[in-house]
């Protein structure tokens, strides 16, 4: 189990450790949804080397949608937030790490290569766009708890996985119990579609807070609720939908003993 960093501060580094060793009752009264490739915005005033190659890249990365499906119409009601990036991946991704492994292809927080198109970004731009990211993440902490269930959402293309639904967690703090992960799953497979644990993608967005909450991520594969070519949403949208909102029912009132 992996122990967050708290700048040395070891009262608190104390307090959480003896927090997760203690039995506690979990419980979910607030769930975030976290949706942070779903926006188009900012792409004319991005740099990139060739812009019909890049088009091509975002008609596949953008995860189309996301932002209808993920969140219901009756969020207040169910004790849900959202926080949806509006700027598009290619411009500043709000799902990568400072250090992230993918900052040596280009393709960090600000992406500078991608399939051989590449951007340059001078740095008042990379300032400015630091500085959303910031804020995004800051945003993000203030709507959790610790009583909160943060479902990093996202989709990926088809040809990808057979997969038809990703559930990915981590394996450290933020990891749900099986019951928790379980409910998800099976609320999918009910319906007949195909879901894996960390497969095609693992892991799920887990800012660091001076308490400990889940994170879960849920990864549709977009032929379940779209046509690719066209990029508009089939009407078996509405059922990956509802889907959805019975699992964000069940948790909602779910509690355990950990």
């Amino acid at each position: 189990m992996s122990i967050p960093h708290f700048e040395n501060n070891c009262d608190i580094k104390e307090d959480f450790i003896a927090t997760i060793k203690s039995p506690r009752l979990r419980y979910y009264d607030n769930l975030v949804l976290h949706i942070p490739h779903a926006g188009i915005s900012g792409l004319d005033s991005t740099c990139w080397s060739d812009k019909l190659s890049l088009l091509n890249e975002v008609r596949r990365w953008t995860d189309w949608y996301t932002d209808v499906i993920f969140v219901p119409d009756e969020v207040a009601s169910l004790k849900i937030h959202s926080i949806i990036a509006t700027n598009s991946r290619f411009v500043v991704d709000m799902e990568r790490l400072i250090d992230d492994p993918l900052n040596e292809v280009g393709q960090g927080i600000i992406y500078t290569s991608c399939s051989e198109v590449y951007r340059e970004v001078d740095v008042e731009e990379q300032e400015r766009l630091m500085k959303c990211y910031t804020s995004h993440q800051e945003e993000l902490k203030s709507l959790l708890n610790e009583h909160s269930l943060l479902i990093d959402c996202h989709s990926f293309p088809s040809e990808l996985s057979e997969v038809d639904v990703c559930i990915g967690v981590n394996d450290d703090w933020s990891r749900p119990s099986d019951f928790v992960i379980g409910i998800v799953k099976e609320g999918f497979e009910r319906q007949g579609y195909k879901v894996r644990v960390n497969k095609p993608y693992s892991n799920s967005i887990a800012p660091v807070t001076n308490f400990i909450y889940s994170s879960l991520m849920i990864e549709l594969n977009k032929r379940i609720y779209m046509n690719e070519d066209t990029l508009k949403v089939t009407s078996d949208a509405k059922t990956v939908r509802s889907i959805l909102r019975q699992i964000y029912g069940i948790l909602i009132n779910h509690s355990e003993l950990m």
